[in-house]
């Protein structure tokens, strides 16, 4: 089982990574796209990556908007594996045609 990150490292962690916030108990980003399709296309991407690490997020979608989740519920808070979903998520490998040097195609970070 993968250990919980002690306070400190959650919050030096979150300050690395791009637009991700929260608590030992979960940290979230939203992933907003100028239509449905996209932000489909994207947790489709998403899911991907999780099954490749075997480590899913809780994901929720409304039209354009996409929220991610990202927490070990074996570990009862964040863990490592939460932040590497993170770090994988927004280097791009889930961004496919949405991504971050393309920004017309409808990726934009709340």
């Amino acid at each position: 089982m993968t250990d919980e990150l002690n306070p400190d490292a959650l919050h030096k962690a979150l300050n690395e990574l791009n637009g991700w916030s929260g608590t030992k108990d979960g940290i979230h980003k939203t992933y907003r796209f100028t239509d449905a399709d996209l932000a489909r296309a994207f947790v489709d991407r998403v899911s991907t990556l999780a099954d490749q690490m075997n480590h899913h997020p809780d994901v929720s979608v409304d039209g354009g908007t996409v929220e991610l989740l990202l927490v070990t519920h074996s570990a009862g808070g964040v863990t490592q594996k939460d932040l590497d979903l993170a770090t994988r998520i927004d280097t791009g490998e889930a961004h496919g045609d949405a991504n971050p040097d393309n920004p017309a195609a409808g990726r934009g970070d709340a």
